[in-house]
């Protein structure tokens, strides 16, 4: 029992509010049994002793015969008996009539003189009045139905405020519960001007504020998981790229280092030079190329877009750089197809999308067999507009399609440059593209392989 008072607000409130309701209750009712018959008689005292000086002062203007009825008076109107003596004899005023009241409370003496007679009287006034012992014991006899009443109001009171004072409590306090677990999803529904009320508005506030922070902290930390994610790829990426460099280097290298060694030592066939020095301009002239690519991915990844961005023709661009690759697909006997009716109007770098598309579209060439054909298109639907460069009679396997964008990434595994380049190409065209904002897919058609431009 002790330790569910202990552990209940609402008990120990009642407990509370009923103990000082009902000691209050009792000293003050105390008081009042003590205070109340003393007090009435001192008044009583004082207003008797103020109306026998009046009594004195009419006495003494008066005749004997005269006073006689005067004091009868007196005494009904006062409750009390008046002895009148002299010398000679006494006389007493007032009468009796139940013993129940035949107690003096007070009395008080003093003497007169009549104005038909210098003989001085000695006039003594008693109180027969038992009103403060009445009132004493019916306050004693009354003491258990008073009692009764004020453990009963004591307990209504206590019950009531226990109620009032708790309940909004008890709410508080299972919402601090749910907001320990990180649940917000509640709303304090005290209304009131006071403490507890500003304490459940300033809960609601609290919550509201400490729900849209762990939103923020949450889209924060998903965000950065995100580019964490993003960085660690890219991290990996740039790992493999220079892994990737490092090799493609090395065997160029390798080669042109031998061939001019055998050349300066004169082994063998390596004596003519003449033979062997373009092969080796050609392994430099490689080698510079993938370097050039190289620093030009560099630059693209680091620069600022915003500042260089005009505004091209996408028929114009197309076919500009559709004349720059002519001379490659007639020499492998392609005819490249190209309508764009719609002169639309992007915002871009020149350069690099110059540079991307004719790696888009000189790819489509150079993967072509001899005699096909390449489509370049232009489609607009559902307010989407996309590019679509498709070559006929080639293909590319399903496994290799996710990996087209690695750089140095070729689907030809011998990896000769006759046929592969060097595999930076389509990576060039994703570094240019997402600088951009724009999206975009290669995959296999019925006809061939078709690269899709999005470009809004």
């Amino acid at each position: 029992m002790r330790k569910r008072i202990k552990n209940s607000l609402s008990i120990k409130v009642f407990l509370w509010v009923f103990s000082a309701l009902t000691i209050c209750s009792i000293l003050i009712y105390g008081i009042v049994l003590t205070v109340l018959p003393k007090q009435y008689q001192i008044t009583s005292d004082k207003q008797l002793d103020t109306n026998t000086e009046i009594l004195v002062s009419k006495l003494q203007s008066m005749r004997y015969e005269e006073a006689v009825n005067v004091i009868y008076n007196f005494c009904i109107q006062n409750n009390s008996t008046v002895i009148l003596r002299d010398d000679n004899k006494t006389l007493t005023f007032g009468e009796i009539k139940s013993e129940s009241f035949a107690v003096t409370t007070s009395s008080i003496a003093t003497t007169v003189t009549f104005s038909d007679s210098k003989t001085e009287y000695t006039l003594v006034v008693s109180s027969l009045s038992q009103t403060a012992d009445i009132i004493l014991s019916l306050m004693l006899r009354f003491l258990p139905v008073v009692f009764a009443i004020i453990l009963l109001l004591s307990s209504l009171s206590a019950f009531i405020c226990s109620k009032v004072i708790v309940s909004p409590i008890a709410k508080i306090s299972q919402i601090s519960k749910r907001m320990t677990s990180l649940d917000m999803t509640w709303k304090c529904d005290i209304e009131s001007n006071d403490e507890i009320g500003v304490l459940a508005s300033s809960l609601n506030t609290m919550a509201s504020r400490l729900q849209k922070t762990m939103e923020e902290l949450t889209n924060a930390n998903e965000q950065l998981t995100d580019d964490m994610e993003k960085f660690k790829a890219l991290e990996e990426q740039r790992r493999n790229f220079f892994s990737a460099v490092s090799h493609e280097l090395k065997t160029p290298l390798t080669i042109l280092k031998g061939q001019i060694e055998n050349m300066i030592l004169g082994y063998g066939d390596y004596q003519n030079h003449e033979k062997y020095l373009p092969e080796t301009l050609k392994a430099t002239e490689d080698i510079e190329h993938l370097v050039k690519e190289i620093i030009a991915i560099s630059k693209m990844e680091s620069m600022d877009l915003e500042d260089t961005l005009q505004e091209v023709s996408l028929k114009q661009t197309v076919n500009d750089t559709i004349q720059t690759i002519l001379p490659l697909a007639q020499d492998k006997d392609i005819q490249i197809h190209h309508n764009i009716n719609a002169d639309m109007v992007l915002s871009v770098n020149p350069n690099l999308w110059n540079k991307a598309l004719s790696n888009i579209i000189g790819n489509a060439v150079r993967h072509s067999p001899c005699g096909n054909d390449v489509f370049v298109t232009f489609q607009s639907s559902d307010n989407r507009n996309t590019l679509i460069i498709e070559n006929t009679g080639a293909s590319i396997p399903e496994a290799d399609l996710p990996h087209m964008f690695t750089p140095f990434y070729r689907t030809d595994k011998s990896r000769n440059k006759a046929t592969g380049g060097n595999g930076l190409g389509l990576y060039i065209v994703k570094t240019i593209l997402d600088l951009h904002g724009m999206t975009y897919l290669i995959k296999n058609t019925e006809q061939g392989v078709a690269f899709f431009l999005y470009l809004n």
